[in-house]
């Protein structure tokens, strides 16, 4: 009798496992429009998702993504751009005091989206194509334009009363026998404009 029992109670406890585990991969399982995409970023008004479109080669590759938008209230999905493999390597990517236009279509990464603006949609995409320097872009969305950030650390946030952005590069010491790199600071307005900057290189020499 006792054996009894206690093969019954084995059988319900695999029962209940199974159950478990069959509903943990329900709620894992994903289907439809993003099945193979990661959700980045979004509000109450849309979604951005990477879908890897040709995986990383090896170690030293990066992958080739799209980066697809979602209207929450039509359900309307679009492919905003694809990114372009680089076929070469920086060791250096300097800075610069303004933004560069550039095809969106020629953008090179895109692994973490930022939502600047809400109305007109306005995104910050970054990513790092060579291992050493972060390569950022801004990019309007209704006018499908691109730009060119020349910031070499990528972007830190926004200034609290103007809602300017900030950027951060990497320099390297002027003075020979110092070496080593130090951090400058970069302020761009909305029109891609550096309005203020700081220079960290006194705290080295």
């Amino acid at each position: 009798m006792r054996a009894t029992a206690n093969t019954l109670f084995l059988f319900v406890c695999m029962i209940i496992l199974w159950g478990c585990n069959q509903s943990s991969t329900n709620k894992g399982a994903r289907t439809g429009f993003d099945s193979d995409k990661d959700l980045v970023a979004q509000n109450d008004s849309v979604a951005l998702y990477i879908q890897v479109v040709d995986s990383a080669k090896d170690e030293y590759d990066i992958p080739e993504v799209a980066l697809w938008i979602k209207n929450k209230t039509t359900e309307e999905e679009i492919k905003l751009y694809q990114t372009t493999r680089p076929d070469w390597h920086c060791w250096y990517m300097g800075d610069g005091n303004k933004f560069y236009p550039v095809p969106i279509d020629s953008i090179l990464v895109t692994s973490r989206v930022t939502i600047y603006n809400y109305d007109p949609l306005q995104l910050i995409v970054e990513g790092c194509p060579d291992m050493r320097n972060e390569f950022s872009y801004f990019i309007d969305v209704d006018k499908r334009k691109a730009w060119y950030v020349p910031a070499n650390q990528g972007y830190i946030g926004s200034t609290s009363e103007e809602g300017y952005m900030i950027f951060q590069s990497y320099r390297y010491v002027s003075d020979p026998d110092i070496a080593g790199r130090y951090t400058f600071l970069q302020i761009f307005d909305e029109t891609g404009n550096m309005v203020d900057s700081l220079d960290l290189e006194h705290l080295h020499l």
